[in-house]
């Protein structure tokens, strides 16, 4: 009994060091220059806005419900 709950205990372990791994990584420029366009739900009226040409760092100011961005210049979706 005590030897799946070591390898049990194991898995979880392995997991969260490839969770802690993946998340060291910084993403400075994912796609093209740099240069975003960030569409949001407004806070108040759940109405869709634009924010044009902005850079990829401004996007954690933005709330991540309903939050979509594209890269300014090959239009690809980054999230």
């Amino acid at each position: 009994m005590d030897g799946w709950i070591q390898k049990l205990t194991g898995l979880f372990r392995r997991d969260a060091e490839k969770e802690e791994d993946a998340s060291s990584e910084p993403v400075e420029n994912p796609c093209c220059s740099g240069v975003v366009h960030i569409a949001f739900r407004g806070v108040s009226d759940d109405r869709m806005y634009m924010s044009y040409c902005r850079k990829w760092a401004e996007v954690k100011y933005f709330r991540p419900r309903g939050l979509r961005v594209f890269c300014a210049d090959c239009r690809r979706r980054l999230l």
